[in-house]
C-alpha cells in the first residue's frame, strides 16, 4: 500500500467527561495506545457482518490491517510468507502530555441499598477513584481537554465507519463503560449506519459484534439534555444503581460484586457490563446514552455457569431493557447516522 493510496483525516478529540488513562507509572496522560485499542474494537464491530461473524477471518484481516506478529499464513505481495506485518493505520496525537485533574470530581450523591447515600463519582469510578475526594493515581484528564488526532489509513477497510462509531459510542480509560472517558471527534466523519444485531442471537457469542436491537428498535436510550456533564453522570449513576435493584440477578449483568458471588465463578473472574454508558454533547448541553452491546460471558466462565443461570441470563437483560424503557428520563434513540 503506497502513501498516495492512504486517506488522511484530522480531528479535534475532546473529552466530555474526565478520563483515567494510565501511563507507565499509572499517571493520567494523553497517550496513543488507548485510542488505537478503541479504533480496533469499533473496527471489529463495523466489519463483523462482512465476515459473517467469522472470528478467524476477522483476525486475519485485522492483523493485515493493524499489524501483527502472530498470523501463521500471512503472505506479502510477492507470495512470500511473513511472520510479522507493520500496521497500515497510522495514528498520532499532536502532543503526549499529562492530565490536569488532581482530585476526584464531585458530581453529587446517590442512594444506595438501604437508603445510604454515596458519592456518585466513586460509585461509577471505583478503582481509578479511590475515595470521595482522591484519585488512585494522579493526575487524570479533565473534561474539556482536547488534542489533535491525525490518521492515515487504506481506503475501503472499515476505518471511516469505525471512527464514526467511536464518535457516537466510544469511551476510553478506566471505568469507561460507566461513562468516564467519553469523548467526541470534531472533523470529517462519514455517515455510517449503526451495526444492529438481534440481541438474543448476539448473546450466543462471547464477543461484541454489534449494538443490540429488539422488536421496538435499537437498544439505545438517551436522556434529556442537561447543562453540564456532571448532571448527566449523576443521572447515569442513579440509573445504574436503580437498574441493579430491579433485575432478578444482578450478578448476571456484571461480575464480580462486592456483596455476593456466583456459584462456579471466582472473585477474580470478570464479566464486563454489556450495558454501556456514554456522555454526548447536544447543542449547548449534554445528554447521556445507554446502549446494549450484547454478548455472553467467555467460554471458560460460561462452562462453569449452571444450566439454570445460562437460561436466566437473557431474561435478566430483558428485565433491564424493560426497566430502561419504563424510565421517564430516557427515550429510545433509534439513530443510524452520526
Amino acid at each position: 500500500m503506497t502513501q498516495q493510496q492512504l486517506i488522511t483525516r484530522s480531528y479535534t478529540m475532546r473529552f466530555l467527561t474526565p478520563a483515567f488513562l494510565g501511563d507507565a507509572v499509572r499517571a493520567g496522560a494523553w497517550r496513543m495506545p488507548p485510542f488505537k485499542a478503541a479504533l480496533r474494537q469499533w473496527w471489529r464491530i463495523a466489519v463483523a457482518s462482512q465476515f459473517q461473524y467469522d472470528c478467524l477471518k476477522m483476525r486475519e484481516a485485522e492483523g493485515q490491517l493493524f499489524g501483527h506478529a502472530w498470523l501463521e499464513n500471512d503472505r506479502d505481495e510477492s507470495g512470500k510468507c511473513v511472520s510479522a506485518r507493520r500496521s497500515q493505520v497510522r495514528m498520532r496525537l499532536d502532543r503526549w502530555v499529562p492530565g490536569r485533574l488532581d482530585q476526584a470530581p464531585e458530581i453529587g450523591r446517590i442512594e444506595r441499598a438501604g437508603g445510604k447515600p454515596a458519592s456518585a463519582a466513586l460509585y461509577l469510578g471505583y478503582g481509578p477513584i479511590e475515595t470521595e475526594s482522591t484519585l488512585k493515581s494522579k493526575p487524570a484528564i479533565k473534561a474539556g481537554e482536547e488534542r489533535t488526532l491525525k490518521l492515515a489509513f487504506p481506503e475501503a477497510d472499515g476505518i471511516e465507519a469505525a471512527l464514526a462509531l467511536m464518535n457516537r459510542f466510544g469511551t476510553v480509560g478506566g471505568r469507561c463503560r460507566n461513562g468516564w472517558g467519553s469523548f467526541e471527534l470534531a472533523g470529517e466523519l462519514t455517515p455510517t449506519s449503526t451495526p444492529l444485531v438481534e440481541w438474543r442471537d448476539a448473546m450466543k457469542r462471547d464477543w461484541v459484534h454489534g449494538i443490540g436491537q429488539d422488536q421496538k428498535g435499537a437498544l439505545i436510550w438517551e436522556s434529556m439534555s442537561a447543562k453540564d456533564w456532571e448532571a448527566v453522570m449523576l443521572l447515569l449513576a442513579r440509573l445504574r444503581a436503580d437498574l441493579r435493584r430491579n433485575v432478578s440477578d444482578r450478578l448476571l449483568l456484571a461480575y464480580p460484586d462486592t456483596k455476593a458471588s456466583m456459584p462456579g465463578w471466582r472473585g477474580t473472574d470478570r464479566v464486563p457490563h454489556s450495558l454501556r454508558f456514554k456522555v454526548r454533547r447536544r447543542g449547548e448541553g449534554y445528554v447521556g446514552a445507554i446502549f446494549h452491546a450484547p454478548c455472553r460471558p467467555s467460554d471458560a466462565l460460561w462452562s462453569r455457569l449452571s444450566p439454570e443461570k445460562q437460561q436466566q441470563l437473557p431474561e435478566v437483560f430483558q428485565e433491564a431493557h424493560d426497566f430502561l424503557d419504563s424510565r421517564d428520563e430516557l427515550t429510545r434513540c433509534n439513530e443510524v447516522k452520526p
